[in-house]
C-alpha cells in the first residue's frame, strides 16, 4: 500500500537526518574551542621515583588541542613505555581537561647485568636500572639465564619464588622477614636463600605452595633455634627433605 511505503520512507529519512546531525555534532565537538585542553590532572600511586613532570612529558600532550581529538589509548601506551610506570589510566574530564592516573612499579629484587644493577618486579619483569638508594633494600638474584635477560623477563618457575618474596614483603609474620633476605640463587628445582647474617637456606620445589609450606617449617625451626640459643651456630638449613623434617648444618659439625 502507498501509505506503508510512505511510512518506510519517512522512517529512513528520519534516520538519515539523525545520522547527519550526529556527524555534524561530532565534527563540531572536535573543532569547538570549548573543549580545548587547558590542563592535565595527574595522580601517581606510589610516587617514590616518578614525578608529575615526567608523567606529563611522557603523555606528550599539547595544551589547546581538542580533548575529543586525542586518542586516549595512544596516551596510555606512551605512558606505559616509561620504565617506572606499571599501569596507566587516562580519561577526559569535561569540558577541557585530561585526567591521568599511573601506578608506579614496585621493585622486589635486583639483578646484575653487565656490571649494571637492574630492578625486577613481582611479575619477573626486568624494568629499570636501580637507583643507588635501593641497593641496600633489595635482595640480589643469581642464576638468571642470558635468554631471560635478553627477554627482560624471568621464567615461570622463578616468578613463583618472586611471589613468595612479595608475600613476605607485605607481611612480617614469618622469619626470616623480607628485610633480612640478602640473596636468592635459583636452582633447577628450588632456590637458595642467603640471609643478611649469612645463614644459607635451601628450598626445594617449583611452586609457590611448595615454598610457603617450607617457609612455615623454617619459621618453626627459627623459633627452636632462638629458644635454644643455637641460631648463631647454624650455617645452613636444608628444607629439601620430606615435609616434617629438615637438616641443620652447624658451623662446627652437623646435627639433624
Amino acid at each position: 500500500m502507498w501509505w506503508v511505503k510512505g511510512k518506510r520512507f519517512l522512517i529512513v529519512l528520519m534516520g538519515l537526518t539523525v545520522l547527519a546531525a550526529l556527524v555534524a555534532g561530532g565534527v563540531y565537538i572536535k573543532k569547538s574551542p570549548y573543549f580545548a585542553l587547558s590542563g592535565v590532572e595527574i595522580t601517581i600511586e606510589g610516587k617514590r621515583f616518578l614525578n608529575k613532570r615526567e608523567v606529563f612529558e611522557k603523555a606528550d600532550l599539547l595544551l589547546g588541542t581538542n580533548i575529543f581529538a586525542l586518542n586516549l589509548q595512544d596516551i596510555k601506551k606512551r605512558l606505559e613505555l616509561h620504565p617506572w610506570v606499571a599501569e596507566a589510566f587516562v580519561s577526559r574530564k569535561l569540558p577541557d581537561k585530561i585526567f591521568i592516573k599511573v601506578r608506579e612499579e614496585k621493585p622486589l629484587a635486583m639483578l646484575s647485568i653487565n656490571g649494571e644493577i637492574w630492578l625486577v618486579n613481582e611479575k619477573g619483569h626486568i624494568f629499570a636500572r636501580a637507583p643507588k638508594n635501593l641497593l641496600k633494600e633489595l635482595p640480589a638474584l643469581e642464576g638468571v639465564s642470558e635468554k631471560e635477560i635478553k627477554n627482560r623477563r624471568l621464567d615461570a618457575q622463578k616468578v613463583e619464588v618472586l611471589k613468595l618474596l612479595a608475600k613476605l614483603k607485605k607481611s612480617e609474620t614469618l622469619v626470616p622477614p623480607y628485610a633480612n633476605i640478602s640473596q636468592i640463587k635459583f636452582l633447577p628445582d628450588g632456590f637458595l636463600l642467603l640471609t643478611r647474617d649469612a645463614l644459607l637456606i635451601k628450598f626445594a620445589g617449583n611452586k609457590l605452595d611448595d615454598y610457603e609450606k617450607a617457609y612455615k617449617k623454617l619459621d618453626r625451626i627459627f623459633v627452636y633455634l632462638y629458644d635454644t640459643k643455637q641460631y648463631q651456630r647454624v650455617k645452613t638449613v636444608r628444607l629439601d627433605y620430606p615435609e616434617n623434617s629438615a637438616a641443620l648444618i652447624f658451623k662446627k659439625g652437623r646435627r639433624s
